[in-house]
C-alpha cells in the first residue's frame, strides 16, 4: 500500500536568550514562525491529509494546531515525536563557547552517535514507530507528523535506508518546512522539500 507522509518542523521560536531549548517547557513560536507555519499549513490545505500528529512541546502543537484547522482534524500529541535529548539543554547555543568549556568538551568526542545526548539509533526506532502508526490512522489518506529538526532529519534519511552519518549529510530541514516522503509499502519511493520563505524583520 502507497502512503505520504509530511515531515513537519515547527516554526521559528521566540528565542531572544538564544538558548539550546531543547525539551524544554514555555518556548512559542515567534511572529515569523507562526507566519512560517501558516504558510506550510496553506501548502498543505489542499493535501488528502486524514491525521495530524504532533510533538508534546508547545512550538511544535502551535504549528500542528494551524495545520489541522483546514482539514478539521484534532492533533494526535504523541512523545515519541518529541525533541532529541541533549546534555546542552538550557545552555547558549554557541558552539565555541562549548568547546571552551572543559567540562562540556568530552561531550563532542563521538558526533557520530552523538554522545552529546540521545543517540540517533534511538531517534530513529521511536521516529519510524510514530510515523507507522500515524501513516495507519490516517486509513489511506495523508499523514502529517509535526516534530524537530533532528528527528526530521533522522526519519527522512532511515525512510531512504540512507548510511550517511547524519553530520555529514546535507539534508536541508529549515524552521517551518515540510518534507513530503512518498512510501510504496517499505519502499521509498520519493521526497519533497517545502521552506516557506519569510522576511526577518530583525535582519533590516
Amino acid at each position: 500500500m502507497s502512503a505520504t507522509v509530511h515531515l513537519v518542523r515547527h516554526g521559528e521560536v521566540e528565542n531572544p536568550g538564544g538558548i539550546i531549548y531543547g525539551r524544554l517547557p514555555g518556548y512559542h513560536l515567534s511572529e515569523r514562525g507562526r507566519r512560517q507555519a501558516e504558510l506550510s499549513a496553506a501548502r498543505l490545505s489542499n493535501a488528502a491529509i486524514s491525521a495530524v500528529w504532533a510533538s508534546p512541546l508547545e512550538r511544535a502543537q502551535e504549528t500542528a494546531a494551524l495545520i489541522a484547522e483546514p482539514h478539521g482534524l484534532e492533533i494526535v500529541t504523541d512523545e515519541r515525536l518529541t525533541e532529541s535529548h541533549t546534555t546542552f539543554e538550557g545552555l547558549g547555543h554557541k558552539t565555541w563557547a562549548l568547546l571552551r568549556d572543559p567540562r562540556r568538551a568530552w561531550s563532542f568526542r563521538n558526533p557520530v552517535r552523538p554522545s552529546w545526548g540521545e543517540s540517533f539509533v534511538d531517534i530513529k526506532e521511536r521516529m519510524l514507530a510514530a510515523i507507522t502508526d500515524a501513516i495507519q490512522a490516517a486509513d489511506g489518506g495523508e499523514a502529517v507528523v509535526v516534530t524537530h529538526q533532528t528527528p526530521v532529519r533522522v526519519s527522512r534519511l532511515s525512510l531512504a535506508r540512507r548510511r550517511v552519518p547524519l553530520w555529514f549529510n546535507l539534508t536541508p530541514c529549515e524552521t517551518g518546512s515540510v518534507t513530503t516522503v512518498v512510501l510504496d509499502g517499505d519502499r521509498y519511493v520519493s521526497a519533497a522539500y517545502f521552506a516557506p520563505r519569510v522576511e526577518n524583520r530583525a535582519a533590516r
